[in-house]
């Protein structure tokens, strides 16, 4: 901690405030909540201020952030690539899981799996990485067309072409619905055989800062080794999609 500056971490403190608390605060408040005299508070303030991080409202007088923070903020999401920041997550999972993960896209009306990490079973369900299908056709797909709008999913079901691949797949437009609804109520989605016999998934949204789901994470293998330790695979997806949704600036 010897190279850490005092000055910059409560600059920083200061910053971090404004994510959980009104649009504007003052100086009283912002001094009771850092444990700082108001002299500090303002002098923080102040060259905050001058670099465009915070903003005084002329007729208010207190402070709210700055347009420079939005700037920098927009250019983090430029730069920003969801299969390198996602790769130690999934990584992580496998490792805890020890089946396939796969992180799923929404590309336009189709969804695409963008980066994966195999089981280290021998014997164990895989897929292919870049491939394109439809939004209400596998698990992690189901998710992301579970949090678009309405009549986005209805424009997307309406072109639909359900097909066969199990007894177990779907036969009408009305079940993804209903399944849909399930999926958004509860926050992830668990299916078995819908798509390949004997295999089940279970996924999870990731939010961004805006609080959009553009991508999810799913994990799959053979049902037989799966279902038998479902809770605890739901709890190591839902606690990953929940560190990187909150990484992406996502507040619930």
């Amino acid at each position: 901690m010897d190279q850490v500056l005092s000055s910059v971490r409560n600059s920083c403190r200061l910053l971090k405030i404004f994510l959980d608390s009104p649009k504007e605060i003052g100086v009283t408040e912002l001094s009771k909540m850092l444990e700082m005299s108001k002299g500090a508070v303002h002098k923080l303030l102040s060259t905050l201020e001058s670099e465009g991080f915070i903003r005084q409202n002329e007729k208010t007088k207190q402070y709210t952030l700055g347009y420079t923070l939005l700037e920098l903020g927009t250019k983090v999401l430029k730069n920003h690539d969801i299969v390198d920041f996602s790769m130690p997550y999934l990584n992580r999972l496998v490792s805890r899981t020890n089946e396939l993960v796969v992180l799923c896209v929404k590309d336009a009306r189709d969804a695409i799996y963008v980066a994966k990490v195999d089981s280290p079973h021998p014997i164990r369900f895989t897929v292919e990485s870049f491939r394109r299908f439809p939004l209400y056709s596998t698990t992690a797909a189901r998710v992301l067309l579970a949090y678009q709008a309405a009549e986005f999913q209805e424009d997307i079901l309406e072109e639909a072409t359900l097909k066969m691949y199990t007894p177990h797949s779907y036969t009408s437009i009305e079940s993804i619905k209903d399944d849909l609804l399930v999926i958004k109520a509860r926050g992830y989605e668990i299916s078995s055989n819908r798509r390949n016999n004997g295999v089940t998934g279970i996924a999870a949204p990731i939010f961004d800062a805006s609080g959009q789901v553009t991508a999810s994470i799913s994990v799959i293998g053979p049902s037989d080794r799966v279902l038998p330790q479902q809770e605890d695979i739901l709890h190591e997806t839902l606690a990953t999609v929940q560190e990187m949704s909150a990484h992406l600036g996502y507040r619930t």
